[in-house]
C-alpha cells in the first residue's frame, strides 16, 4: 500500500511538473513559416515584473505564463505601464541560411531590450548589433538566427504612460519593415485627411480671431485663436506622430496632448465669458465659469506634478479621469443654465458644448472600451479620434454662427447708437439754433421797444407840431409844413410797421392776417372807395418769421398804392385763402393794366417779384375787368 501511495504521488508530481512545463514554454516558431510578418502574442510566454526590482539573472522559466492564463486573457494598463514586462518567445531556423528579423512588443514600448541564452552559461546575454543606423523607431529590435539553431528570445520592455498601449508583438523580416512602418502610420481608414482638413480649418481660424483682436483688441478673439491654436497642434501632431516609436511621440502621447486639451478647454471658457460677457449679463455662469477654469489649471498642475514626478501610472489616470468627468459635469451645468436662460446668443455656443460633449463622450468611450460588440469593426468610424474631430468641427461651425449672430446684433446696436448720437447732436444744434433765435427774439423785442418809445414819440411830436404849424397858418397856408405832416405820417406807418415785423410775438399766420386786414381797412378808408377784405374763418397755427411778414406787407401796401395811385378803381377786394399755402388777392375793377406800359411803373413790380422770391413766394399781376395780384407763400 505504501508503494502503491508513494507512486501515485510521484505520478501526481509529475503531472503539476509538465502542467507547469506546459504553461511556461512557448510554441516554437519556425522561420519558414514567417513570411513577412507574424502575430506574436500566441507564441509568447509572459512575466510582468510588478516591483521592477528582479534581476534578469534571477528570472526563469517556470515565472512565465501564456497571455492566455492571465486574467481576462490581457494585462491591465496600469499594471502593463508600471512594471517591465519579460516576453519569452522560442525560435528555430529550419533554413539552409541565415535570418534576421526585427521584433517589438507593441509600438508604445519606450524601452526595449532583446537577451537569448549564452550555449554555455546557459545565461541572459544582450543579442549584440541589435539596433540597425537606419532605424529611428525606438520600440524594434534586430536580431539573426543561424541556420538549424534555435533561440529562445527574451524581450524586456518598458510601455509610455499612457492609455493607449497595447501589447501588439511582431516577428518582421527586415524586407517588409518599411511597408510594416507605413502600413500602420497612413493606413488610418482616412482619418489623416480629416484631420489635416479640420488643422486647416483651425488654422484659418487662428488667423481670423488674431486679425479680430487686432483690429478692436477684444479679449475673446485673443482667447479663441489660443483655444485653435491648442487643438490645432494637438490634432496635427496626432496626425504627425500617430503610432511613431520616437522620444517626441512617447512625450506627446504621455503629457503634451493632455497639457494642449486643458490650456484650450481653459482659454476657451475665457473666451466664451468674454463674448457672452457674463460678468454683466450671467454672474452666476460666470463664477461657475471661473471655478471651471481654476480647477482645469489645478488638474494640469497636478497632472504635471505626477507626471514629472515619476508618479505611478494610476495617479495619472486618475487626474485625466477626474478632469474629464469634471468637464463633463460642467457642460450639463452650462446646458441647464443655457436653457434657463434661453439667450440665442448662448444658445449657438451651448450647441457647440454639446456636440463637443457628446462626441468627446463617444470617443472617450471607444478608447476605455474597445472591445465593445456594437461598436464599428473597421471603417473611418471605427477610430476614436474621428468622433473627437466631429465635435470640434460642429463646435467650429456654431461658434462662426454665433459670431454671425453677435456681429449682426452688435451692428444694430451701433447703428442705433449713431442714430442717438446723431439725435443727440442735431438736439445739441437745435437747442443752438432755439438759444440763437431767443437770442435773437430778444433783440428784436428790444429793438422794436426801443424804436417804438424813442423814435415813435420824436415822430409823433413831429407830428403834432406839422399839425399845430398847419392849423396855425391855416389862412396862409405854407406847402413845407403840409409835406412835413405827411412825411411825418407815412414815417410813422413804416415805423409801425417794422416794429410789427420786428416783434416776435407777432410770429404767427394769425398775426399777419390780422395786421393786414387792419392796415389794409385803415387805408382803404382814407378813400372814397368801396372795399372788402376775405378772411377764412379757421386760421392754420402756423409760425411765420417777421422777414417773411414784412415782404408779405410791403407787397400788399405796394399793391393798394398802386392801385389808388393808377387803377381809377371804386372797388377793391382783398381776399385771403389757406391750402398747403397761403394765397393773398388783391384784385379792383379798375382800367386794369397794360403790359406794353409796365415802364410807368419804375421798379415797382420788380422790387414786388424779388420780395416774394426771397421768401420762397411768387408774383403774378394779371389784367381782366382790372387788375388781380396773386400773392403765393409756403407756410
Amino acid at each position: 500500500m505504501k508503494k502503491t501511495y508513494l507512486l501515485t504521488c510521484c505520478l501526481l508530481v509529475l503531472l503539476f511538473q509538465a502542467k507547469a512545463q506546459q504553461d511556461t514554454i512557448s510554441p516554437l516558431i519556425r522561420t519558414s513559416k514567417v513570411v513577412n510578418v507574424r502575430f506574436l502574442p500566441d507564441s509568447l510566454t509572459v512575466y510582468i515584473d510588478t516591483t521592477n526590482t528582479a534581476s534578469l539573472q534571477n528570472i526563469h522559466y517556470s515565472m512565465f505564463r501564456k497571455l492566455d492564463k492571465l486574467p481576462r486573457k490581457t494585462i491591465p494598463k496600469a499594471l502593463m505601464i508600471d512594471s517591465k514586462i519579460y516576453m519569452l518567445f522560442r525560435i528555430e531556423n529550419d533554413e539552409q541560411t541565415a535570418r534576421s528579423f526585427y521584433v517589438t512588443p507593441g509600438i508604445y514600448s519606450k524601452e526595449t531590450t532583446i537577451y537569448t541564452t549564452d550555449s554555455i552559461t546557459h545565461k541572459w546575454v544582450k543579442i549584440p548589433g541589435q539596433i540597425s543606423a537606419e532605424i529611428t523607431e525606438r520600440a524594434y529590435r534586430l536580431f539573426s538566427i543561424q541556420p538549424g539553431k534555435q533561440m529562445n528570445i527574451l524581450v524586456q520592455c518598458s510601455y509610455a504612460r499612457t492609455n493607449i498601449v497595447t501589447l501588439n508583438a511582431y516577428l518582421l523580416n527586415p524586407a517588409f519593415f518599411d511597408y510594416h512602418i507605413n502600413f500602420i502610420q497612413t493606413h488610418w481608414f482616412g482619418v489623416n485627411t480629416f484631420t489635416f482638413v479640420l488643422c486647416g480649418l483651425l488654422l484659418m481660424m487662428l488667423l481670423f480671431s488674431l486679425s479680430n483682436y487686432a483690429q478692436n483688441y477684444k479679449r475673446e478673439y485673443l482667447y479663441y485663436s489660443i483655444y485653435a491654436l491648442c487643438m490645432g497642434l494637438l490634432l496635427f501632431l496626432k496626425a504627425v506622430y500617430y503610432k511613431h516609436s520616437t522620444g517626441f511621440s512617447f512625450f506627446y502621447e504621455e503629457y503634451f496632448d493632455y497639457a494642449l486639451q486643458m490650456i484650450g478647454y481653459i482659454f476657451y471658457i475665457g473666451f466664451t465669458r468674454m463674448f457672452l460677457n457674463t460678468p454683466g449679463k450671467y454672474p452666476t455662469l460666470n463664477r461657475m465659469f471661473i471655478t471651471a477654469e481654476i480647477a482645469l489649471a489645478v488638474f494640469l498642475l497636478v497632472f504635471t506634478i505626477f507626471y514629472y514626478g515619476g508618479y505611478p501610472y494610476r495617479f495619472l489616470s486618475a487626474t485625466e479621469n477626474a478632469s474629464k468627468f469634471f468637464l463633463i459635469f460642467l457642460g450639463i451645468m452650462y446646458i441647464i443654465l443655457g436653457i434657463v436662460e434661453r439667450n440665442r446668443l448662448m444658445n449657438y455656443l451651448l450647441g457647440g458644448n454639446v456636440a463637443n460633449l457628446v462626441m468627446g463622450g463617444i470617443s472617450q468611450f471607444m478608447i476605455s472600451f474597445p472591445a465593445a460588440s456594437f461598436l464599428p469593426t473597421k471603417g473611418i468610424f471605427r477610430q476614436s479620434l474621428v468622433y473627437f474631430e466631429v465635435g470640434i468641427f460642429l463646435e467650429l461651425v456654431l461658434f462662426l454662427l454665433g459670431l454671425t449672430y453677435k456681429n449682426k446684433i452688435e451692428l444694430i446696436e451701433k447703428v442705433k447708437m449713431d442714430e442717438a448720437i446723431r439725435q443727440e447732436g442735431e438736439k445739441q444744434e437745435y437747442e443752438k439754433q432755439i438759444a440763437v433765435l431767443s437770442a435773437q427774439q430778444d433783440e428784436r423785442s428790444r429793438i422794436s421797444a426801443d424804436m417804438h418809445d424813442e423814435l415813435g414819440s420824436g415822430v409823433t411830436a413831429i407830428r403834432l407840431l406839422s399839425e399845430i404849424a398847419r392849423q396855425k397858418t391855416k389862412d396862409k397856408p405854407v406847402e413845407e409844413i403840409s409835406k412835413i405832416s405827411y412825411n411825418a405820417n407815412e414815417l410813422m406807418t413804416k415805423m409801425n410797421a417794422i416794429i410789427w415785423s420786428m416783434n416776435p410775438g407777432n410770429d404767427s399766420v394769425n398775426g399777419l392776417v390780422a395786421y393786414i386786414r387792419s392796415y389794409a381797412s385803415e387805408y382803404l378808408e382814407n378813400f372814397d372807395i368801396q372795399y372788402h377784405i376775405i378772411v377764412p374763418s379757421e386760421i392754420p397755427e402756423r409760425d411765420v418769421s417777421g422777414v417773411k411778414r414784412r415782404n408779405i406787407f410791403l407787397v400788399l401796401k405796394e399793391s393798394l398804392n398802386n392801385i389808388m395811385k393808377h387803377a381809377n378803381a371804386s372797388e377793391v377786394t382783398v381776399t385771403i385763402q389757406f391750402n398747403h399755402q397761403m394765397l393773398v388777392e388783391i384784385k379792383d375793377n379798375g382800367r386794369g393794366i397794360d403790359k406794353e406800359k409796365l415802364n410807368q411803373f419804375g421798379n415797382g413790380l420788380k422790387n414786388m417779384q424779388r420780395r416774394m422770391e426771397s421768401i420762397g413766394g411768387s408774383f403774378n399781376i394779371s389784367s381782366n375787368n382790372g387788375t388781380t395780384t396773386k400773392l403765393e407763400i409756403p407756410i
